[in-house]
């Protein structure tokens, strides 16, 4: 599973797919108040980034960095 959580985060790792979008809404859904660490996901599928930008959760930690991850983090952040 590529997307969990803990006390302190919902974490995704490694080759995000859209097979993870139900876990990552469950989680986001039942802990709000945790942020996203996106800095060990190698690829993240458009179904989780959509799902972000729904939820617009609070995005701590990033090491995807491309155009289009660019455009819909800062899509995440214009809410906050």
């Amino acid at each position: 599973m590529t997307v969990s959580v803990d006390d302190k985060a919902i974490r995704l790792t490694g080759p995000c797919g859209v097979e993870e979008v139900e876990v990552l809404v469950d989680y986001m859904d039942r802990h709000p108040d945790l942020h996203i660490d996106l800095s060990a996901a190698t690829t993240i599928h458009t179904a989780l980034w959509q799902a972000l930008m729904v939820f617009r959760p609070r995005i701590a930690e990033t090491s995807v960095s491309t155009l289009i991850s660019d455009k819909v983090l800062a899509s995440v952040k214009v809410s906050l």
